[in-house]
């Protein structure tokens, strides 16, 4: 493991206001009359499909699908009237969006679109007493996908589809059982790989190696501990995982062969970030966004050196809930909910 400290007064920062990359402010308006969005179920662009997927406050899965060239809201509702508490990550199967949520009785459903309808399935619980309770990851693959959950004990599960789902125990890191936080999910040199940071601040990679569970400790930078999560992509082709640290510093962990190394990419001066939106790529840079505590939008992205560039905010205000990121052909957005309802897309 390296450690390179980029002082953030050597990174390139935009001036206030003006961004150097042309976002477009865009307001999607609410799902329906009274319906209030209160988690994000991830987005997708399977089959062509564009959508930005949210729980509501009763438990019915919403859709906001890109149809031409206007967004759509469109209800997928809740099985046989049994209400959704919490969506556990979002995959592409076969051309096919396939959402997972868990309902009030720790049952994992997953709805998909097929023939032109959203249909509702039980996938139900895994071999445990324990409780799943929080999204870790997912990983798309040919044929397959691979879901990351955590349950109350700080155990991670893999939730594997060929043909079906299988259920893995993953276990968890020394010292886990403390508390975990979701990082997020890529493919590695390991194959797909959940990234996990503890309650110490270190990072840990878990992957399966010929059926059992590999736990990697990635360490951590100084000062690190106690950080906060942002995200995990490959979509650079190089794995990376980033989080915050307790001064509002964006780190970078990428792997770099065998090893990987932390980077010190800053922050905007004079902010505190504290809400991660994920990241996309467009052209051959990679985006990740954050909001800071003025519910201004920031993204950070590698030109010479890595660099912040103020987006700015919808016009309704800084945002409530992260609702993620979408690659629409050459376009790409990122999405959110301000504190009325309303589902903003800038891009």
């Amino acid at each position: 493991m390296n450690e390179q400290n980029t002082s953030p007064d050597n990174l390139a920062i935009d001036v206030a206001g003006e961004p150097q990359d042309p976002f477009q402010w865009k307001n999607l308006g609410p799902p329906g009359a009274g319906v209030q969005l209160v988690a994000s179920a991830g987005t997708s662009t399977a089959g062509g499909n564009s959508n930005v997927l949210g729980l509501d406050s009763k438990g019915n899965l919403w859709s906001c699908g890109l149809n031409g060239t206007a967004w759509q809201w469109t209800s997928l509702g809740q099985p046989a009237s049994v209400p959704m508490t919490h969506p556990m990550g979002t995959v592409d199967i076969d051309g096919a969006t396939v959402v997972q949520t868990l309902d009030g009785k720790g049952n994992l459903w997953s709805c998909w679109l097929a023939d032109n309808a959203w249909q509702w399935a039980s996938v139900g619980h895994p071999p445990t007493t324990a409780w799943l309770l929080r999204a870790v990851g997912t990983v798309a693959g040919s044929g397959g996908a691979t879901v990351y959950l955590l349950d109350e004990k700080s155990v991670v599960w893999q939730l594997t589809y060929a043909n079906g789902w299988q259920w893995t125990n993953l276990g968890q890191p020394a010292g886990g059982d403390i508390g975990l936080e979701p990082v997020g999910a890529c493919t590695t040199s390991n194959g797909p790989s959940a990234f996990l940071l503890d309650h110490v601040g270190t990072l840990w990679a878990c992957s399966l190696n010929q059926g059992a569970p590999v736990w990697s400790t990635l360490n951590q930078p100084a000062g690190l501990q106690a950080a906060g999560a942002v995200t995990a992509t490959a979509a650079s082709g190089v794995p990376t995982a980033f989080a915050l640290d307790p001064k509002g510093n964006l780190w970078s962990c990428a792997q770099n062969a065998a090893a990987w190394q932390w980077t010190n990419l800053g922050q905007p001066a004079g902010t505190s970030l504290y809400l991660a939106f994920g990241s996309f790529i467009l052209g051959s840079d990679l985006y990740v966004l954050l909001q800071d505590d003025q519910g201004i939008l920031w993204f950070c992205k590698p030109s010479t050196n890595w660099r912040w560039a103020r987006v700015g905010q919808s016009g309704s205000g800084g945002f409530e809930l992260a609702m993620g990121t979408l690659r629409v052909g050459s376009d790409a957005y990122v999405f959110g909910l301000d504190y009325v309802g309303n589902l903003w897309r800038c891009g």
